[in-house]
């Protein structure tokens, strides 16, 4: 529940290496529920969010994020920067779209084990022809869907309080770091609004970054340099009502 109608200033804990999509759903929860997760709670929220299957290797992915929210009554807007077409041919056969969606730096981390695709994180993999969730989306009548998406676009026309963004992006660029060739270099982040030119981004680390304005050039070149196509979601409260009516889009 909303607690009088203000989100805690210091919702998102820092990371443990290779697990910032957990630590952004811990930090979600926290914004909307008032909750005190922190890294010390991520194994039991791997489990959660795995449905209680999570054995210590995979990692989360933005359709089962978007899914698993959905069963936790949040409100989920699941953004696509390509047709509805694209999407369905890469869930009926992602093995022959795979390598278009992301540039070839990337193509090191996609490793093969027999006729299955992953990505290689290192400490953890998650599958890329494993499309269960991608088609839940789909099929979701309280998920809604859109295509075609301009995530700058996006943001600047939904946010307002009580809204987040989840981002899936490149971290050295974001960092402005020089990449570690071994380490792969996808991050998860969230964004709460656009002002002045800048993106203001939630940044789980390590290091942690509880609000960090990021031109909305760099940002875009952080999102780009990890997708070819990308996708984002956008999280609000059920129990907050429709947020879309609301007249103030600040974010506090």
């Amino acid at each position: 529940m909303l607690r009088n109608d203000q989100h805690p200033q210091y919702f998102l804990p820092e990371a443990i290496g290779g697990y910032c999509s957990i630590t952004c759903c811990m930090g979600i929860l926290n914004y909307f529920w008032w909750t005190s997760f922190n890294g010390q709670n991520t194994w039991q929220m791997m489990n959660l969010f795995k449905e209680w299957q999570y054995s210590w290797e995979e990692m989360l992915d933005l359709p089962e994020i978007a899914c698993k929210l959905d069963q936790l009554w949040f409100k989920i807007t699941y953004y696509i920067s390509y047709d509805k077409e694209s999407h369905l041919n890469y869930v009926d056969n992602p093995e022959n779209v795979i390598f278009d969606w992301y540039p070839k730096k990337y193509h090191k981390f996609i490793k093969r084990w027999e006729n299955w695709l992953y990505w290689d994180a290192w400490s953890a993999i998650c599958s890329l022809v494993d499309t269960t969730f991608d088609k839940k989306i789909i099929e979701s009548l309280t998920i809604d869907s859109e295509y075609n998406a301009n995530i700058t676009e996006t943001i600047k026309n939904e946010q307002r309080d009580w809204v987040l963004f989840l981002v899936w992006l490149d971290y050295y660029s974001l960092h402005n770091e020089e990449p570690i060739e071994w380490l792969p270099w996808w991050h998860v982040v969230l964004v709460s609004k656009i002002e002045n030119n800048k993106v203001v981004v939630f940044d789980p680390g390590p290091p942690l970054m509880q609000s960090r304005d990021i031109p909305v050039e760099k940002f875009m070149e952080s999102v780009n340099d990890f997708w070819n196509h990308y996708a984002f979601m956008k999280i609000t409260d059920k129990h907050g009502g429709d947020s879309s009516k609301w007249d103030d889009k600040t974010v506090h």
